[in-house]
């Protein structure tokens, strides 16, 4: 198992890869540092997996600053949100895919 945490930046989407026979498990959000307190801003995180954008969840900058997820990704995606004053932070973990595994029967 290997852990996972990046800093997604505003306006530049990450893509991450997790590998051959590898899957890459996504655990958590939160918001970065704020720049400026404007009140409780909404940020929808969102992932791009095979050409589709899909909405993970919305962060709160004062009621929701992080969420947890249970999601699981076999193959290439990419990470994003919407917003314009500061990173969201995601972390997770790779690990074998069970799935690839051969078994003797």
């Amino acid at each position: 198992m290997c852990s996972l945490g990046v800093e997604v930046k505003s306006g530049q989407p990450l893509k991450v890869v997790p590998g051959d026979g590898m899957v890459l498990h996504l655990s958590q959000a939160c918001i970065g540092e704020l720049k400026k307190e404007k009140g409780n801003e909404s940020v929808c995180l969102f992932v791009n997996v095979d050409g589709k954008k899909l909405v993970l969840g919305t962060l709160f900058t004062d009621k929701l600053p992080q969420q947890q997820f249970d999601l699981v990704f076999d193959r290439d995606f990419e990470i994003t949100h919407n917003w314009k004053n500061g990173s969201v932070y995601f972390c997770g973990y790779k690990a074998n895919n069970p799935f690839e595994e051969e078994y003797p029967f």
